[in-house]
């Protein structure tokens, strides 16, 4: 009996992954990837230096369990980073000590808490924090938090999302052995020549039972199924004849993705792990150790938001960033001629950062199967969309595959 054959549109971490599983459930797998190399929004580089960074995608946070497991059977750990992603000192605006600001994260908590218990319409994250009774250099810094992490606004997001997105504690918050990038080459690897680069989908022909799928290079891919696995942001670049039906075009219309920058810089000295966040700018910096355990020579900065991107100027590249770290940060000793600035704006293959809480009804229709297609990324996963852990868990779907 011959296999089923399907094509994966993206070799990020959701079409590795989906394609991994297809061919461990017995399909013929092709994978097709616009860039010249894989992981999509993961992508591990190094600084002159030699420490390595995470142009996109960071953290491995508290119930990314998929990933993990999957990174473990092919035989990649994690790395504690001796920092955490919920503990960040504020700093800048009103101003709030460690007490004070906890005391704000508790009536937070509680306020979410009724809102659960209660049920009905679901107010904004900023509209929840504006209407608690806290002090106001904690409601900045959580407002700060919120935004940050959503890579948004606070208005356009859900308050509920506020119990991940405003967390502060201690979990731990680790990366990938060899960075984060390395679990999408191990995948490439078991692949092998299944994986072809520089091959941008253009177009689509297809029909309930089969299609075809053509490339930028002239490449045309057979096969009976399709898993698209490309960010929302650029679905609509590829062309489909049957067009696809206007509920899935509108799904992904529905879509809202968050705008956010990093920032790299080398150190001259070494200086202690931890986090501080610039409450006004709304962006956050933070110093990690290695594998040893031993500080990496390196301060790594995260922006999210339109208000970030636009006070930084980061269309103008790091030269305002740089000036406002060194104000934020003046016990580092900064090497600003080495740093490397990342957007996930410049990809064309992205456009954007992280997909911005989608809603159940909307997770549903951008799930929702058409004909031959099924539909991955980590916009697709519900609670564990703009995370790692949710491109791999939608990657390992079984409706892929049954």
């Amino acid at each position: 009996m011959s296999k089923r054959s399907a094509v994966v549109v993206g070799a990020g971490l959701a079409g590795l992954t989906a394609a991994f599983e297809l061919d461990r459930h017995g399909w013929e797998v092709t994978v097709l990837e616009a860039r010249d190399r894989v992981g999509g929004r993961t992508w591990t580089q190094a600084l002159a230096n030699g420490v390595p960074i995470e142009m996109g995608a960071e953290f491995v946070l508290p119930g990314n369990t998929e990933l993990v497991a999957l990174a473990a059977e092919l035989g990649i750990g994690t790395v504690d980073k001796g920092m955490r992603y919920g503990t960040r000192e504020p700093r800048g605006g009103a101003g709030v000590d460690e007490p004070t600001l906890m005391a704000g994260v508790s009536v937070l908590r509680e306020a979410l808490a009724r809102i659960d218990a209660v049920g009905g319409p679901e107010p904004s994250a900023a509209e929840l924090i504006e209407s608690l009774d806290i002090d106001e250099g904690a409601r900045e810094a959580i407002l700060a938090r919120c935004e940050i992490s959503a890579a948004t606004d606070a208005a356009g997001v859900p308050a509920g999302e506020l119990s991940g997105l405003a967390a502060i504690d201690d979990s731990p918050s680790p990366g990938l052995a060899g960075g984060n990038q390395s679990l999408a080459l191990r995948l490439a690897e078991r692949l092998g020549d299944r994986v072809h680069l520089n091959e941008k989908v253009e177009f689509i022909n297809w029909s309930e039972t089969g299609l075809a799928v053509c490339t930028e290079s002239g490449a045309i891919f057979d096969g009976e199924g399709c898993v698209l696995a490309v960010p929302g942001t650029v679905m609509g670049e590829i062309q489909f004849a049957p067009a696809l039906p206007e509920a899935k075009a509108e799904a992904f219309a529905g879509l809202r993705y968050g705008h956010a920058a990093k920032l790299f810089v080398p150190l001259l000295e070494p200086a202690p792990p931890g986090a501080v966040m610039c409450v006004p700018e709304r962006w956050w910096s933070w110093v990690q150790s290695g594998a040893d355990g031993e500080p990496l020579p390196a301060v790594h900065c995260f922006a999210g938001s339109p208000l970030a991107l636009e006070t930084l100027e980061i269309e103008d590249g790091p030269e305002r960033w740089l000036r406002s770290l060194a104000e934020l940060r003046p016990e580092l000793a900064l090497d600003p001629d080495q740093a490397v600035l990342s957007t996930w704006d410049d990809d064309p293959f992205v456009r954007a950062a992280y997909s911005i809480s989608p809603d159940a009804d909307l997770t549903a229709a951008l799930i929702e199967p058409v004909g031959p297609f099924r539909f991955v990324g980590e916009h697709t996963a519900g609670e564990f969309s703009a995370l790692m852990e949710g491109a791999v868990r939608s990657g390992r779907r079984p409706d892929l595959w049954e």
